[in-house]
């Protein structure tokens, strides 16, 4: 699993939403669809990438976690991760290990109290089976920046508000309920083939995941 990625997929980094009342795109091209069928197209279309790139934030016990994530079309990921109050470093996430390395608070934090593992590689890797249970942080992350896999099976009152831009790009905003009463909110690209811009769930772990490029096929 290669770290670097080519962006040249339509996805861009942005400071946020852009209240205009210019927000919509000039035609509409979800004026005549049902918005359930056009967020998970845009859900189906954003895995397809080959690539791509996320800032996921959330937070998972008592852990806040931000970080900057590169997924490959092998369902790994890999980037920089920082857990507040204990430090920042890099993960590189497959089917077969969870590898990690960083400042001495970063290694220390998924041990707790027990003592940190030695480092396995001469370049200060940490390798963990992905069922260690000092990892599922690790883990859940990765599976928090694949629309796959956080597309509930249910949705409820499914709406759409007033449409807004991320990143100079108009996108349309459609809120739902999911399992438990949680509310999702997803910025969808105002295209014809949509895509997923961001995905924000309420709650104590306020799931945020905002996709910054895509590489390879979408369509």
């Amino acid at each position: 699993m290669s770290a670097t990625a080519a962006a040249c997929g339509p996805l861009s980094a942005g400071a946020g939403p852009d209240p205009s009342p210019t927000a919509a795109a000039a035609h509409d091209p979800f004026a005549d669809r049902d918005p359930a069928t056009v967020l998970r197209a845009a859900y189906e279309r954003t895995e397809r990438a080959d690539s791509k790139a996320a800032v996921v934030s959330r937070r998972i016990g008592e852990r806040a976690i931000t970080a900057r994530l590169n997924f490959g079309d092998d369902g790994g990921c890999w980037g920089q991760v920082t857990v507040e109050g204990a430090g920042t470093g890099e993960i590189l996430v497959d089917d077969a290990k969870v590898s990690l390395r960083g400042d001495a608070g970063f290694v220390q934090d998924p041990f707790g109290n027990r003592s940190a593992r030695s480092s396995d590689t001469e370049d200060g890797w940490i390798d963990l089976r992905p069922a260690d249970p000092a990892a599922a942080h690790l883990v859940a992350l990765c599976a928090d920046g694949s629309p796959a896999r956080t597309f509930p099976a249910e949705r409820t009152g499914l709406r759409r508000g007033p449409d807004t831009r991320l990143s100079g790009r108009p996108a349309a905003v459609l809120v739902s309920r999911g399992p438990g009463g949680v509310e999702i909110t997803d910025h969808v690209s105002l295209d014809p083939a949509p895509y997923l811009l961001k995905h924000e769930e309420s709650g104590p772990d306020g799931r945020h995941v905002e996709y910054q490029a895509l590489t390879g096929p979408t369509g």
